[in-house]
């Protein structure tokens, strides 16, 4: 009787470990990293439409020659220049430079204007010198946990 109970107590905890693996399995497969980050058509599809929708205008496109840029998202908002290169894609809060998203782009993330990291309001690879209309304080994104909330409410579809 107790070889018969033992043996139960065994399948039912492997089906039971099973089903946890599929479990944990499913989970990290929807954690992958953005599509824009690993597919360089799409990033620059989604980038340039961010550059070109009036509602985001993405830029400066040469942070150091940055033209009418600043001036003109200051009028946009309704501030000062100053304060509009305050409001920048690096303190966004959509902004992610979670460690999870350092390791999902192309190598080298940072230069002597600032460093990449992943916009998940326009979904692409974002410099941190620029911004956008869109801009919304309360970043960056720094850790992986709230990367992946973020991720959860976003639905990549063709993005």
């Amino acid at each position: 009787m107790i070889n018969k109970n033992m043996k139960k107590l065994m399948t039912e905890w492997r089906n039971f470990l099973q089903e946890e693996m599929k479990v944990v399995i499913g989970a990290a497969k929807d954690f992958v990293c953005p599509p824009a980050t690993q597919d360089l058509k799409l990033n620059t599809k989604n980038r340039d439409a961010a550059i070109h929708a009036k509602h985001i205008k993405y830029g400066p496109l040469n942070v150091g020659e940055p033209g009418d840029y600043w001036k003109d998202i200051a009028k946009y908002w309704d501030t000062t220049e100053e304060a509009a290169k305050k409001s920048n894609c690096g303190n966004c809060t959509a902004f992610d430079i979670s460690p999870r998203m350092d390791e999902c782009m192309p190598g080298v993330t940072s230069d002597d204007d600032g460093r990449l990291g992943y916009c998940w309001m326009h979904h692409f690879k974002c410099h941190s010198a620029r911004s956008c209309y869109t801009w919304a304080k309360g970043g960056p994104i720094k850790e992986d946990s709230v990367s992946y909330e973020w991720q959860e409410r976003n639905d990549f579809g063709d993005k």
